[in-house]
């Protein structure tokens, strides 16, 4: 029996028209999350990471395949999904708790729709910042304002598309932990795509490493990190070099970073 936030990816392949033919961008792509999962999807740009998420949130259709929520096909954009993009894309005129309200799902009772933008504000830490407009708010809080509002309409599962990568680096690492309390907290099945391998580490439970032309899964590795994530631990830097070593292959390679 399928769990209502399980995720099933079943032999995607997407494919786009060019004046020369075809492009493949994504050639049998198969992932299974388990519900309260987090996974991460690293790779470089180009590698079909972004285009794969908006299959599984249902804003594009691929040539092949399928994605399963809960065991039912995704069709099309469902409210069992919350999507995070590397824009915050706020109202501006909307304050912050009407920015949340924004996400609210259509029909919920004005008294209880109050009472769970109040309670994500406190979960993402704006208390006091109630009535600030977005230009009032610096970058990372800004992004907390839309991981409220994506989490307003109870989403069983949160896809998350390289949603801190124009953060300066401080700020990154205050919204992963950020990101990293609600999901223990909530316990929402959650797909990350991005490009920093630390990130991805950080985050995931299992890394996904996917290469391009056409976007393949190259590798999927089981992470297990001491309880702080500490990014210092020989655990991180060991998975941080197996990752490195899986795209570039070189040691040598590897000194230029590390």
């Amino acid at each position: 029996m399928a769990v209502e936030n399980e995720v099933n990816i079943r032999h995607i392949r997407q494919d786009f028209p060019m004046p020369s033919g075809k492009l493949e961008v994504l050639r049998d792509i198969n992932i299974d999350l388990a519900g309260g999962e987090f996974v991460s999807i690293v790779g470089e740009s180009g590698c079909g990471k972004s285009t794969l998420l908006r299959i599984i949130a249902g804003l594009d259709k691929p040539t092949d395949g399928e994605v399963l929520i809960g065991g039912e096909r995704v069709s099309g954009v469902s409210s069992k999904v919350g999507i995070l993009f590397q824009e915050s894309r706020l109202l501006p005129w909307y304050s912050t708790e009407k920015n949340i309200a924004y996400g609210l799902p259509k029909g919920m009772d004005k008294k209880e729709g109050r009472e769970r933008v109040k309670t994500l504000i406190e979960t993402v830490g704006l208390k006091g910042f109630e009535k600030a407009l977005p230009a009032q708010l610096s970058g990372g809080m800004q992004k907390r304002v839309a991981i409220a509002r994506t989490l307003a309409g109870r989403p069983k599962v949160l896809l998350l598309d390289e949603p801190f990568a124009a953060l300066d680096a401080f700020t990154k690492m205050n919204m992963q932990e950020e990101i990293l309390r609600i999901w223990e907290r909530e316990k929402i099945t959650t797909l990350l795509v991005t490009h920093d391998i630390d990130e991805a580490i950080y985050l995931g439970e299992r890394v996904v490493m996917m290469s391009p032309k056409p976007g393949v899964i190259k590798r999927v590795i089981p992470i297990e990190l001491p309880e702080d994530h500490s990014r210092t631990s020989d655990e991180f830097d060991g998975y941080r070099r197996e990752i490195f070593k899986g795209f570039f292959g070189s040691d040598q390679r590897m000194s230029e970073f590390f």
